[in-house]
């Protein structure tokens, strides 16, 4: 878990209030991690004002645990999960995103089908980290054999991409002029 966020200077984002939507499949292993490791991020690295950080699925049913899988991973580096509920995508939730960081290019296509006002809003978190395919694996597809190296693909995508993640949702901000 490397550190890659001083590619640049950090936007001026005092005066905004973001809001940061990742959406994986079930809304029970990897949008939950990513959601509860840019939270830190953000702690770690001083970044100020009141970010609201959330997670949803595409196929999620409302109020499920995360996987236990995903809750014993993201406790191997301090990552609270176990009062994580799911929650399905929605058109509040969308809306009241700045930004929607997807984990696979087919939940991309699908909400920009859904929720036209969505493009522009969204991204790719394995394009931040220059994955195959821009694609964060669905871990479930493989029984979660492997649970610990789609963790470290969404640490490192977060940590590779934190500064554009950043840009991304101030200029997101600045175009839809919502502060």
């Amino acid at each position: 878990m490397g550190d890659h966020s001083s590619r640049g200077p950090i936007p001026n984002i005092e005066s905004i209030v973001p809001g940061i939507l990742f959406i994986c499949t079930a809304n029970q292993f990897r949008s939950p991690i990513a959601a509860a490791y840019f939270s830190r991020k953000l702690t770690l690295m001083g970044i100020p004002g009141d970010w609201k950080v959330g997670s949803a699925g595409t196929w999620a049913v409302d109020g499920l645990p995360a996987h236990p899988a995903a809750i014993a991973v993201a406790a191997k580096i301090g990552l609270e999960l176990g009062r994580h509920r799911t929650r399905e995508v929605t058109k509040k939730l969308i809306d009241a995103a700045d930004v929607v960081v997807c984990m696979q290019p087919g939940q991309k296509e699908s909400l920009e089908a859904e929720f036209p006002t969505i493009r522009g809003r969204i991204i790719l978190l394995g394009s931040l980290g220059n994955l195959p395919g821009n694609e964060i694996p669905d871990p479930a597809k493989d029984s979660f054999s492997h649970p610990d190296a789609t963790a470290q693909m969404i640490y490192n995508c977060i940590d590779e991409g934190f500064t554009t993640l950043l840009r991304f949702v101030n200029i997101s901000n600045n175009d839809q002029g919502n502060y």
